[in-house]
């Protein structure tokens, strides 16, 4: 039997894919002016990325 899939993680990383793949063709995203596409799949990164790690740090407690 497998483990349960995180969710948050699964979304957390996917979100990571996403804008390293943007990123490496977007010359405005590399020189750190985020693009019109860019902008949101930063956003959608930070804010999966700060819920993955608030949640790491409230089960270590």
């Amino acid at each position: 039997m497998s483990a349960p899939k995180d969710d948050l993680y699964v979304r957390y990383m996917d979100a990571f894919r996403t804008l390293s793949k943007h990123t490496k063709g977007c010359t405005a995203c590399q020189n750190g002016e985020e693009c019109g596409t860019g902008a949101p799949l930063h956003e959608r990164f930070a804010r999966l990325q700060d819920a993955y790690r608030a949640r790491q740090l409230k089960q270590q407690r």
